[in-house]
């Protein structure tokens, strides 16, 4: 698989030379395929968001790489402002960075500082709002006047206006209710299945993680823990639970299973993933 972005021995450090001095990341080195969708997981201070404003350059490494289809982006024949449009960053709670007077400007902001033709920058907003979910007709409202998911919704439709190689989410659910919850997971992976974005989704809820990423990379205290597919990733569910994660209800039940003296596989993370180990034990016990 093709890299789009890749992080070569990168290292942050706040602070250098004082007595804050602070590492954040240590010697990261990790790489996002064209077309994945990757669940960043870590608790509070293991390192995502610092890790993230390293991907368009919001952050400088310390000492690292970090690459671009291939260009240092931080090399000098390279722009860091066409970076920032190829890599789409979404802050926690994007519905507070919201200004325009309408819905339709707030999305067409970021196009019309690309420099877009007018018409072009109609298309992208339309494109955005019908990726997104929303209504044609909310293009005139104030975004104000939307609930919070749709307010959510808008702030990412501005950030896909500007049909950004990779979309990162810095926990995107943060604060929705379920239901609210359930239409931004929704959203996520209708715009990797349907329109084969590449997504980072950055939470500290491995449960969520699960539910639409291919690919889990752990961090904790500023290094990868552990890196693979979410069955590779809770096949070391005793480790993440030393490491003081959230691993899902299902995997802890599993695990305390397996602890007890029963050979059942403790990776599972769905109900049906339990469903089918439990009767597979069943049947091999008969």
């Amino acid at each position: 698989m093709t890299p789009i972005l890749e992080l070569r021995g990168v290292s942050h450090v706040y602070g250098a030379g004082t007595p804050f001095e602070c590492k954040a990341l240590d010697d990261i080195s990790l790489s996002v395929g064209r077309g994945e969708f990757i669940g960043l997981i870590g608790h509070t201070g293991s390192g995502k968001s610092t890790l993230i404003q390293h991907f368009n350059g919001l952050l400088r490494p310390t000492s690292g790489q970090v690459l671009l289809n291939g260009a240092d982006i931080w090399d000098k024949n390279t722009s860091i402002r066409e970076v920032r449009f190829r890599v789409g960053l979404v802050f926690q709670y994007p519905e507070y960075q919201l200004f325009e007077e309408t819905v339709a400007k707030d999305i067409a902001y970021g196009p019309t500082n690309m420099g877009l033709p007018e018409e072009e920058i109609h298309r992208r907003v339309a494109d955005a709002m019908q990726a997104v979910g929303l209504p044609a007709e909310l293009g005139g409202a104030s975004p104000f006047a939307l609930s919070g998911g749709q307010k959510r919704r808008a702030a990412i439709a501005g950030i896909l206006a500007m049909q950004p190689e990779l979309l990162v989410l810095d926990e995107p659910t943060a604060g929705l209710d379920p239901a609210g919850r359930a239409e931004i997971f929704s959203l996520l992976d209708s715009l990797h299945r349907d329109r084969g974005m590449t997504i980072v989704l950055v939470t500290h809820s491995m449960e969520d993680a699960a539910r639409v990423a291919s690919r889990m990379i752990v961090l904790q205290n500023g290094t990868v823990l552990t890196s693979g597919t979410p069955s590779e990733t809770f096949s070391q569910a005793a480790l993440l639970e030393k490491a003081g994660l959230d691993i899902p209800q299902i995997t802890r039940v599993m695990l305390e299973l397996r602890r007890r003296g029963y050979d059942v596989d403790p990776a599972c993370y769905t109900v049906e993933q339990a469903y089918q180990a439990l009767r597979a034990f069943r049947k091999e016990g008969m």
